[in-house]
């Protein structure tokens, strides 16, 4: 089971991929946000609350953007006009951190595991898509909202190599409620596991941590997202806080360019509240660091080895790391260096198709790869 706050667990990054996976998923990235021809009434009655009660619910609680993916040599200079790399480019693809988290824990589910999303809506015609790619990859809606203003979108500069740049419009994503209703509130409550971003208003992050440690309910918290300061008030109801190193050197003000580096800053986030840190550091890897008592207790796990030249879009990377993660401690897989290479396997397989929410891999593509690994 995912610890609770006195017991944290960790994930990594980076490898190698199935052409068939990489390939088909090319070919369809560019329909999946028109590919509407979804029987929504049907698929809407099938929620993780009238699922079988031996279901453990991951509720994401988090954006759900129109991502519009460019491709580009080179990031352009203040003042200066550039095309895109691709013509083609430009198109819609569904994204936003916590649709992406949703997504990817339907994807890897294996049957013990439900996925619901807590998320808004716009009033344009990209949210009726979204729901029903939402709905066709097996992620709970129930608990979504519609809101009179625009989707969330998200400008996605994509450079060779895979590397990207972001730019965020809020929308729907910055429209949520002053309280949280009463029916979500009790999804936190019976949820094995809470996964939040920092895509949505601090305040209701902090509402929905604190709602979930009331109830005893694991949160992992994804640093990644709006440029913010985390009050103490919500790193104390956080169970596992994840940075990557850039993150975790804005959190602490600290270096983070070598491992020490990197497990000196986490123990400053563990002695302002945290119970457990988890820093993704991309081809090196990642580390987790919890107390044990007066001292400091880490586990590091490379990232998995692979062609660069495979690796195309690491948008989606982080997110993908992050639900593999919580979905192998849901599931009680037994170390932390399992859980680690569970997360590992699926992020390498997640960078190498473009766009954050179709290259969400599947569990049996996982599995592969894990077998593969364990063979090499």
């Amino acid at each position: 089971r995912l610890p609770r706050r006195t017991d944290r667990q960790t994930p990594t990054d980076t490898t190698r991929h199935d052409d068939n996976h990489n390939n088909n998923a090319k070919r369809h990235c560019k329909t999946d946000m028109s590919e509407q021809v979804v029987d929504e009434k049907s698929l809407s009655k099938q929620t993780c609350s009238s699922s079988s009660s031996s279901r453990s619910t991951i509720l994401c609680v988090g954006s759900i953007n129109a991502d519009v993916l460019i491709e580009i040599d080179r990031l352009p200079k203040v003042g200066e006009t550039i095309a895109s790399s691709d013509p083609n480019s430009g198109y819609m693809l569904p994204g936003g951190k916590g649709f992406n988290q949703a997504t990817a824990v339907a994807r890897l589910d294996s049957g013990l595991t439900c996925s619901r999303l807590a998320t808004n809506f716009g009033n344009d015609s990209h949210a009726h898509a979204l729901r029903a790619i939402a709905i066709k990859n097996g992620v709970d809606v129930e608990l979504c909202q519609n809101k009179n203003v625009p989707s969330g979108q998200a400008f996605i500069l994509l450079e060779p190599g895979g590397e990207n740049s972001i730019i965020i419009v809020g929308g729907a994503n910055s429209d949520w409620d002053t309280d949280l209703s009463d029916h979500l509130k009790h999804a936190i409550r019976n949820a094995k596991c809470v996964l939040l971003q920092q895509e949505i208003p601090l305040r209701v992050n902090q509402a929905v941590a604190r709602c979930a440690f009331e109830g005893s309910v694991p949160v992992m918290m994804d640093v990644g997202g709006e440029e913010r300061k985390l009050p103490n008030e919500l790193l104390e109801c956080v169970s596992l806080i994840s940075p990557n190193e850039t993150e975790l050197e804005r959190m602490t003000n600290l270096p983070t360019d070598t491992e020490q580096q990197c497990i000196s800053a986490a123990t400053e986030l563990l002695n302002r509240g945290c119970a457990s840190v988890l820093v993704t550091r991309g081809s090196h890897g990642a580390i987790h660091v919890t107390k044990n008592g007066s001292s400091v207790k880490t586990v590091s796990i490379g990232a998995f080895q692979m062609d660069k030249t495979k690796i195309v879009d690491t948008t989606g990377a982080g997110d993908c790391f992050r639900a593999a993660y919580a979905i192998a401690c849901v599931e009680n897989q037994k170390s932390i260096e399992e859980r680690l290479s569970f997360a590992a396997a699926a992020c390498a397989l997640c960078i190498q198709v473009k766009g954050a929410q179709p290259s969400m891999p599947t569990r049996a593509q996982v599995e592969e790869l894990l077998r593969g690994h364990d063979g090499s």
